[in-house]
């Protein structure tokens, strides 16, 4: 029984995508093939072409076909006979505009990385299939290059990649990017982990030739032990002081930029409960103590099905849209600068009403004016917008489609409004666009990102009030800074949930 499937987009032209083959009427969802491996993973496949043929048990499937979240999907069902064969095909239109970005994953990796079974050219089908523009090669402690991958799969006019690495141990680790392998040495000519955080940001800056743009993300960082507590004895002592003006960037993306507290209790797979930190807000309470790191978001995808590339992302200013002509060295420097909106479903635009966009500053006297459009794909929505300021959910400029209807509207353009932001001190603001009651299923299916909300926040842009450049207020927003060795039952009374 084979589905022939042909997806185009709206040029006619043969697209990378990802079906999804999921059981109906009684008929279980197919088994094809392991999670690390593009042309068949679990019950999806995904594919470097929009021209591919798959096989599966005899039965009625709904088929769903996707390219990442700029496009619209396709969904059919199909019965398929014992020994026949039944085309599926379809166009899949871009519909959410990102002129002038473009979509990127500054970390995932492949078999290189020697932690992982998923083969290179599968990687790149992957980030293809989502749509990714710009990825740079980060396989763990070993210079490598997927240029000639992503050649020889035809898919140059598809995704860009530069030469990096992500250098790893049993500390914090780090991404950084460009540099030249050198195939015939160790790890590819890649330096060496060291224990100190700062020694490695500065080897990373330095190697093969110091390069002020050469970018230094700081990878799912330990936000305690890195930025507060370094011997995690309970007692702030300001962590590795100096890391945070060593990075670009830090891995502080995740769905609890909305949450209240910078730690959690949660139950491990050992029965136990653990206390767990919340990166995002922990991020925010150090903007209010003057540090000036990026958020981040990428996939860190080490499989294709689950823990695969497609999820998180971060959109970056280009002046072109077409990847095979990015320039990395522009994308750096926008991303040094702040420029960057990081989502996992929506695209979210956010400008004060002289210019300014996520990284800039801009002056006010009683308040700032946002500009805000949130535009989805028919598979995502949003119900919420929420401006935090210095880190703060205030509610009077929190608009959600039961409070605010007038606000929101259906199809494409879901939320498109100049906000209001009053001030009585220097404060960053960040825009959240949420769907609280939404999910990514049809999007993901039976991977792990389906379970998400839709979500995309931007970074900060700094508005100075009183004229004097901005001073950061210090703010914990009502917890404190977390330490490390905080037991399960001072964290429940530090909560209030005892």
């Amino acid at each position: 029984a084979l589905p022939i499937l042909d997806i185009r987009d709206a040029e006619g032209r043969s697209i990378p995508c990802k079906a999804q083959f999921l059981g109906i009427d009684g008929t279980d969802s197919p088994d094809l093939g392991p999670t690390n491996r593009a042309h068949g993973c679990r019950d999806q496949y995904q594919s470097e072409t929009g021209e591919f043929t798959v096989q599966v048990p005899p039965g009625d499937y709904r088929v769903i076909v996707t390219h990442g979240i700029e496009f619209t999907h396709l969904e059919s069902v199909v019965h398929v006979g014992e020994g026949e064969t039944v085309d599926v095909e379809g166009e899949l239109h871009r519909i959410v505009d990102t002129t002038g970005w473009v979509s990127t994953d500054f970390h995932n990796h492949s078999t290189p990385s020697g932690d992982n079974t998923c083969g290179t050219d599968d990687r790149i089908i992957n980030l293809a299939a989502e749509n990714i523009e710009f990825a740079p090669t980060t396989e763990h402690n070993r210079m490598y290059d997927w240029q000639p991958h992503i050649d020889k799969l035809g898919l140059a006019t598809q995704i860009s990649t530069v030469p990096g690495l992500e250098l790893t141990g049993s500390g914090a680790h780090f991404n950084a990017f460009p540099f030249t392998p050198h195939p015939h040495e160790q790890d590819g000519g890649a330096p060496e982990w060291q224990q100190d955080p700062r020694l490695n940001a500065i080897v990373l800056r330095d190697f093969q030739g110091a390069m002020p743009e050469r970018w230094v993300q700081l990878n799912h960082p330990n936000m305690s032990a890195d930025f507060i507590d370094r011997d995690a004895d309970g007692r702030a002592d300001g962590g590795f002081w100096g890391l945070h003006q060593l990075i670009d960037a830090a891995e502080t993306w995740g769905l609890g930029i909305l949450a209240d507290a910078p730690i959690y209790v949660q139950t491990g797979r050992d029965g136990l409960e653990h206390v767990r930190h919340r990166r995002e807000v922990i991020w925010l309470q150090m903007l209010n103590r003057g540090h000036r790191y990026w958020c981040v978001a990428v996939s860190d995808a080490h499989s294709v099905h689950g823990n695969g590339v497609g999820g998180w992302r971060t959109y970056v200013p280009s002046s072109t849209d077409a990847p095979a002509e990015i320039d990395w060295k522009e994308i750096v420097e926008n991303a040094k600068a702040g420029r960057m909106m990081i989502s996992n479903g929506p695209f979210l635009e956010v400008e004060t009403v002289d210019g300014a966009i996520s990284g800039g500053a801009t002056r006010v006297n009683k308040a700032a004016r946002l500009r805000v459009k949130v535009q989805t794909t028919d598979w995502v929505d949003i119900d919420r917008v929420q401006v935090l300021v210095n880190g703060r959910k205030r509610e009077d400029v929190n608009f959600t489609r039961a409070s605010h209807p007038d606000m929101f509207a259906d199809g494409v353009v879901t939320f498109d409004q100049e906000i209001e932001v009053p001030l009585s001190e220097d404060s960053h603001l960040i825009v959240v666009a949420f769907g609280e009651g939404h999910d990514l299923r049809t999007g993901y299916g039976s991977s792990s990102q389906s379970g998400m909300n839709p979500c995309a926040y931007t970074n900060p842009i700094y508005v100075d009030v009183d004229g004097g450049g901005f001073t950061p207020n210090g703010d914990s927003l009502g917890y404190p800074l977390p330490v490390g060795g905080m037991s399960v039952a001072e964290a429940k009374e530090l909560l209030g949930t005892e």
